[in-house]
């Protein structure tokens, strides 16, 4: 198995484990090839997306793949590397796909001056919080995650302000 960082133009390579992905979380959803192709090309690996994307590769199949970004600011004038999602595909699951993104992902944060990896997951998934644990991650309890969708996303944006 091998981990690279994608170019822009391998972005086809992951159409496949794009759409396995929103099957995963989302359930049956009617999208097809060339909705997932667009949305790739136009938006994950649009040159301002800020995007890193690593694909991991058995056999020439995409067994898995991470996204993430450096954010800013951080400590001590570094940055903060966020993955933003890390995904094996079914088949290649409990094989050491996901340890090895992780251990790709720790070693780009390093490379790129970053102080600290950071990322999410669903706290009620008992395999996936092993395995973050197994990588030596930590839970950090002293901060929230917020949201804003659908209607209260729309009303804030349209919200007028006063500039007080």
């Amino acid at each position: 198995m091998k981990v690279t960082r994608c170019t822009a133009s391998e972005w086809m390579t992951l159409v496949d484990i794009f759409i396995e992905m929103e099957i995963y979380y989302h359930g049956p959803v009617p999208v097809t090839r060339q909705e997932m192709s667009d949305y790739l090309r136009r938006k994950v690996f649009h040159p301002q997306a800020g995007t890193r994307v690593y694909k991991a590769v058995q056999d020439g199949v995409v067994a898995g793949f991470a996204c993430a970004a450096i954010q800013f600011p951080a400590p001590r004038y570094s940055g903060q590397m966020f993955i933003k999602e890390l995904f094996v595909s079914e088949k290649f699951r409990g094989q050491g796909t996901g340890t090895l993104l992780m251990k790709t992902l720790a070693a780009a944060a390093l490379d790129a001056g970053c102080l600290q990896l950071d990322w999410l997951s669903d706290k009620h998934d008992a395999p996936v919080q092993l395995f973050y644990h197994g990588v030596g991650g930590q839970v950090i309890e002293s901060v929230n995650y917020f949201r804003l969708s659908g209607d209260r996303l729309q009303s804030l944006a349209q919200e007028e302000t006063s500039g007080k």
